[in-house]
């Protein structure tokens, strides 16, 4: 689902890719006067990410990780430590609000398969979860050792991830002077200031209106929303954001939240943490992640919510 959309530029000057892949709509688009062949490797580097750290894949890398007993040593692909490595770091940043260490909850929450579904295939039940100060202690030579029983979902930030590194590989290797990487809503920016791009926010409910736009030259963007992935489970309605505190649904009013950050990766993190500030006011957790930020929130009755600390 897009929650942000890109507003179109003139076909002569960028050059452009759109692919469905990790259930998720790609748009990429680059200033490409000097017709850099870049699309090969983009593809190439987002079909790995799919089968590799998709949850919903047998024997990939993410599997084998998870299949591993605790207190197991496991040598990982140098991809794998760093994503492990940073979804770590937010974890520790956000106070356990956000976690990778939510396989299992989404699971018995009856999220088991991809979307779209409206009705959870299997029955509620109760699984011990406890948020562990050390689940992962990472060492040299992208070994880590697994000090868990909890199994990683990557998820979200699988998905910022890979929108970020192409981002950067694509400003490292072609001489693109502004581009956009879009992964369903988690964008990477750039320019050398010839191009501002205009970003619409789609409206939580009707993906056909925008409930406004912004300017941005240079940052990464993220939405989430729990209203597309969202289901019943008996005669409860659940959906994918869980507390990474509790293994829970989160309880808000909040049903999409929209942030800007400096990178995609943090935005889109910043994202979900927006839905668990229940407890704290949205700029003080987001301000964990990034001291430069800005945000719009939805709420359940219509109403619109505007932060931050960056003027952009």
């Amino acid at each position: 689902m897009v929650t942000t959309k890109q507003e179109d530029h003139n076909a002569s000057e960028m050059d452009s890719i759109q692919l469905n892949i990790m259930n998720t709509n790609f748009r990429i688009t680059i200033e490409n006067r000097d017709g850099t062949e870049w699309k090969s490797y983009v593809i190439s580097f987002l079909q790995y990410i799919e089968q590799e750290f998709s949850r919903f894949r047998k024997n990939n890398e993410l599997w084998q990780f998870n299949e591993a007993k605790k207190n197991e040593t496991v040598r990982v692909s140098p991809i794998l430590y760093d994503l492990l490595k940073k979804a770590e770091e937010y974890r520790q940043k956000t106070e356990g609000r956000f976690s990778p260490y939510m396989l299992i909850p989404l699971e018995n929450h009856g999220y088991n398969r991809s979307f779209p579904f409206n009705t959870a295939n299997n029955d509620s039940t109760n699984v011990h979860y406890e948020n562990e100060s050390e689940p992962l202690i990472f060492m040299d030579d992208y070994q880590i050792i697994k000090h868990t029983d909890q199994k990683i979902d990557l998820g979200g930030i699988a998905k910022g991830y890979a929108v970020e590194s192409i981002a950067k590989w694509l400003q490292n290797n072609t001489r693109s002077k502004y581009g956009i990487v879009d992964g369903g809503g988690d964008m990477s920016i750039w320019s050398n200031g010839e191009k501002t791009w205009k970003i619409g926010i789609q409206h939580p409910f009707d993906e056909e209106k925008t409930i406004g736009s912004f300017s941005i030259q240079n940052g990464g963007i993220a939405t989430s929303n729990i209203v597309y992935r969202s289901w019943t489970q008996g005669n409860v309605k659940k959906h994918h954001l869980l507390d990474g505190r509790n293994g829970m649904p989160v309880d808000t009013e909040i049903v999409q939240a929209t942030v800007v950050m400096d990178h995609c990766i943090d935005a889109e993190v910043g994202a979900k943490v927006c839905f668990m500030a229940n407890d704290a006011s949205v700029d003080s957790v987001l301000s964990n992640i990034s001291q430069k930020f800005s945000y719009v929130l939805v709420k359940s009755d219509g109403k619109i919510e505007t932060g931050g600390n960056k003027t952009r």
